[in-house]
């Protein structure tokens, strides 16, 4: 029977897998998408009604049977483009599975968590269980690109006074968390990074030399490292998986701020946990050519900080009217979500049932995800996909040979049963 579960899970990844939903590109791959789904999980597709699709994205909803404020889950089609195709050990969309795990794009970004969270929907209807309240499922086509798919779906509740108990998407897992801790944590995101990506372009005599002169002064600016609310609170709540003046540190993050900072330092994530960080991301055009040049700059922006004010301080360091500074993307970092109450202590309690013994904490997440669009509709908006992922398999993903074990898509069934229950 164990057998047979592993067999079927595996089989709907890799068919997800071989469906090359780039983001950004043609329809085509996720409207095939569409197509192996519904023939993976008929009764899911049978009972759900489709609220909304572009014939890219989609909107669903299962039907409860209490009137319950309805549970909101959350994951994207698309996938991160195929960098380094030489250094891929089996082809990025075969779906091959071998020694235990799914390989290709999407394994774990996050073909994963989708396929684990219809497979346990699937299996509820199989044995004829109908969820308490009603589910909602909004499946992204964007999200690798900062596309508007999850808001426009976001939209769409909004106008149907749709105010879900929790909204469940992507975004912490149970991890390592190098120069910390020495065991894996399960790290629950209750708050997003701001984002803001900005293109310089210049004018005038002299054009590309003022562009190179203002992109050397805005990489040269620096921003001082802070503890954020929530990363207090990660600290705090694994200050008990810690020993001797780490775990005092930890357990006082606002007392015992500066050598906390020192540690987190020594790392890069902990660097992004406590810098809002601004990065050259793009080179375009070729002035020999006759061609505008651009450079497009990407930030993240620590909680407590504004995108706006960074926004004013980046053109009083370029401080040359020959510069055009044209905001390609703005996010505010996103709101703080509870790390208590019903919805945490029903994602806690999950947490614990099928990750036993493991601690776990609020975190900050510093990539972006879709769960912000959901902010309108409700304020208890997490981020966790239920896979055990240390360093070495998270810098899988966007990368080279990303998979997934069979192990962990089979938690994670077990996992998302547990919470479409909740």
């Amino acid at each position: 029977m164990q057998f047979a579960a592993e067999k079927r899970a595996a089989r709907a990844l890799a068919l997800a897998v071989q469906q090359p939903t780039l983001a950004g590109q043609p329809d085509a791959p996720f409207t095939q998408l569409h197509t192996v789904l519904r023939e993976l999980f008929p009764l899911f597709f049978a009972k759900a009604e489709t609220l909304w699709t572009d014939g890219r994205a989609l909107l669903l909803r299962l039907p409860g049977v209490e009137d319950a404020p309805p549970l909101l889950f959350l994951s994207h089609l698309d996938v991160a483009p195929i960098l380094q195709p030489g250094r891929w050990e089996l082809p990025p969309f075969s779906g091959e599975i071998r020694d235990g795990f799914v390989y290709g794009r999407g394994t774990a970004d996050m073909k994963g968590h989708l396929i684990a969270l219809l497979t346990a929907a699937e299996s509820l209807m199989e044995a004829g269980t109908r969820p308490r309240a009603d589910l909602y499922f909004a499946f992204s086509c964007d999200e690798e690109v900062r596309g508007g798919s999850m808001r426009k779906m976001a939209d769409l509740l909004k106008a149907r006074n749709i105010r879900p108990a929790f909204a469940l998407d992507e975004g912490g897992a149970v991890t390592d968390l190098p120069a910390l801790l020495e065991k894996n944590a399960a790290l629950v995101g209750v708050c997003e990074k701001g984002r803001m990506r900005f293109t310089l372009t210049a004018q005038g005599e002299n054009a590309p030399e003022a562009l190179l002169r203002s992109a050397d002064r805005l990489l040269r600016m620096r921003f001082a490292p802070r503890i954020a609310g929530p990363v207090a609170d990660m600290l705090e709540a694994l200050s008990g998986e810690m020993a001797g003046f780490p775990r005092f540190c930890a357990a006082h993050p606002r007392l015992m701020r500066q050598p906390l900072l020192r540690k987190l330092e020594q790392t890069h994530y902990g660097r992004a946990l406590t810098r809002t960080e601004l990065r050259l991301s793009a080179l375009r055009g070729d002035a020999r050519l006759g061609e505008t040049a651009a450079m497009t700059f990407q930030a993240a922006i620590l909680p407590g900080e504004s995108a706006r004010e960074l926004l004013g301080r980046v053109e009083r360091v370029i401080g040359d009217d020959r510069i055009l500074v044209t905001v390609d993307e703005m996010d505010e970092p996103s709101a703080l979500s509870p790390a208590q109450g019903r919805a945490w202590d029903a994602l806690t309690t999950a947490i614990q049932v099928h990750f036993p013994g493991t601690a776990i904490a609020p975190y900050l997440l510093t990539d972006a995800s879709d769960a912000r669009r959901m902010e309108e509709i409700c304020p208890f908006v997490y981020r966790f996909s239920p896979f055990i992922l240390p360093a070495d398999e998270m810098r899988r993903m966007h990368r080279p040979n990303e998979r997934l074990s069979i192990e962990n898509l089979l938690r994670g069934v077990a996992f998302f049963r547990q919470m479409l229950l909740s």
